[in-house]
């Protein structure tokens, strides 16, 4: 058996998993809610001490994190603060200026990215204006870490990033697959004063970021040495480790957030990509261009269903009876949109509405309506990726996150509406896993094995006509400006 550690930083919780990588298989895994900057080595050490007596020593450590996310370190590698979330809504305005001063289309065909208030680059201007002593000082001697180059640091003593990770912060220049920037833009930098030094290093695809040192993990049983990389932005590493790495496949992420990735020959046209408010990336190997969608209405809008319209009820129980409907009308409809949209049509303003009438029904047939709202959200912007690829539909779509092994209503919903078949990576946790095979594989513990988690075709029945029809009503009611 040979195993790797795989570290994934979440929006909501932070997970350690010990994984048999020959299989592949998970063999342990720790979670804890995700700590504030300062108590991440502790709470990290502890997780990491949970998994190892599971298995072998592992041979290797990788790190995935969500994106756009980070905080201030001091002179001496110390968190200045808590995190600033990619899902803050403090940079806004700072946004908008620097959209003014760059362009708003020259950025995005720059760096791929919208200019928008959870982009790093708008966060680091807001910080200039409103806390310059956090990075701002004028010995420049101040830095930043994003969540996924926070744990490496502290494991390896090193502060760097990957590619997928820079490249969400609007500072870092897209490149062309397999000919990525080195750094991050010195003159996009500069654009927010900050220099390079205060910025992680962009470690090569396949590079590791160092060795893990001593400290609080070796005394949690890891051993001094052992190789450590920056797997990656959560959902292109959950993508990877579904098997999706070819043109034509795409890779349906959900858990807090949901992200949809389609894998693409050559890059679209930047403007339209701008417009339906996705982004343009490369694979986590670097090999490939992909399209990238985003929506804050997965996890967190079920979040918000169950506290707003379901208090008090059992969850498991609820979902049991939203089970039982089975393949029942789409006449009731829930746009989930509990913070905005942002893709497609992205609409800042849009709020979460019930399409068709609710009087006389369920608690149970309301949910399932919220459940068939966000299968449709999905893939919406699915569709939206295929027109602006200038392509059909995927040849596969790989859904994983742990809402989708957890949620047999759900879905069957996104089996129901898919417009081609879906494959469930039943793996809980797929990016902790990810990173793990990932890093395992930057060291060449795999021979050249090229291994993905297991998955398993999901049964469906449609898409039929009614599907098609509130698919349209779906998305005419999502695109009425607001009343």
């Amino acid at each position: 058996m040979l195993t790797a550690l795989g570290v994934d930083v979440g929006t909501t919780n932070t997970k350690v998993a010990l994984v048999d990588v020959t299989v592949p298989r998970v063999l342990a895994v720790a979670s804890a809610p995700t700590p504030s900057p300062r108590d991440a080595a502790t709470v990290l050490a502890g997780l990491v001490a949970r998994v190892l007596p599971a298995g072998p020593a592992p041979v290797a450590v990788g790190i995935a994190s969500m994106a756009e996310t980070g905080v201030p370190l001091g002179p001496d590698g110390t968190p200045r603060g808590d995190w600033l979330r990619w899902d803050g809504h403090r940079a806004g305005a700072a946004a908008h200026a620097l959209a003014a001063r760059i362009g708003r289309a020259d950025l995005f065909a720059a760096t791929g990215v919208r200019a928008s208030a959870k982009i790093p680059l708008a966060t680091w201007e807001w910080l200039r204006s409103h806390d310059p002593d956090a990075l701002h000082t004028a010995a420049g001697t101040c830095r930043w870490a994003g969540a996924a180059d926070l744990v490496g640091l502290l494991l390896a003593g090193r502060l760097a990033t990957d590619h997928t990770l820079a490249g969400r912060t609007g500072a870092y220049r897209l490149g062309r697959p397999g000919d990525l920037p080195s750094a991050f833009d010195a003159d996009l930098l500069a654009e927010v004063g900050l220099r390079p030094s205060q910025v992680p290093e962009v470690l090569a695809p396949g590079e590791l970021v160092g060795r893990v040192v001593d400290g609080p993990f070796t005394a949690a049983g890891l051993a001094a040495g052992t190789p450590v990389t920056i797997a990656g932005h959560d959902h292109p590493v959950g993508t990877w480790a579904a098997g999706v790495r070819r043109p034509g496949q795409a890779a349906d992420s959900v858990g807090t957030a949901e992200a949809v990735c389609t894998i693409l020959t050559s890059d679209p046209v930047p403007a339209p990509v701008a417009a339906a408010g996705m982004s343009l990336v490369r694979t986590v190997t670097g090999e490939h261009p992909a399209l990238l969608a985003g929506s804050s209405s997965a996890g967190a809008a079920v979040g918000w269903w169950l506290r707003t319209r379901a208090s008090g009820v059992d969850v498991d129980t609820l979902m049991a009876e939203v089970a039982d409907l089975g393949d029942s009308p789409l006449d009731l409809l829930v746009l989930p949109y509990v913070s905005g949209r942002q893709t497609p049509d992205p609409d800042p303003t849009a709020t979460p509405r019930v399409l068709g009438a609710v009087d006389g029904r369920s608690t149970a047939q309301a949910t399932f309506g919220l459940l068939a709202g966000l299968a449709l959200q999905a893939r919406w912007m699915l569709d939206e990726q295929s027109r602006l690829a200038g392509t059909g539909a995927p040849s596969s779509v790989a859904v994983l996150g742990g809402p989708m092994t957890a949620n047999p209503a759900w879905l069957r919903l996104k089996a129901r509406v898919s417009p081609t078949a879906l494959r469930l990576v039943a793996e809980a946790e797929p990016v902790a896993a990810g990173a793990a095979l990932l890093a395992a594989d930057r060291v060449g513990a795999l021979d050249g094995a090229d291994p993905a988690i297991p998955s398993s075709p999901v049964p469906r029945t449609g898409p039929g006509a009614d599907v098609v029809d509130a698919l349209a009503r779906f998305v005419a009611a999502a695109r009425e400006p607001a009343r």
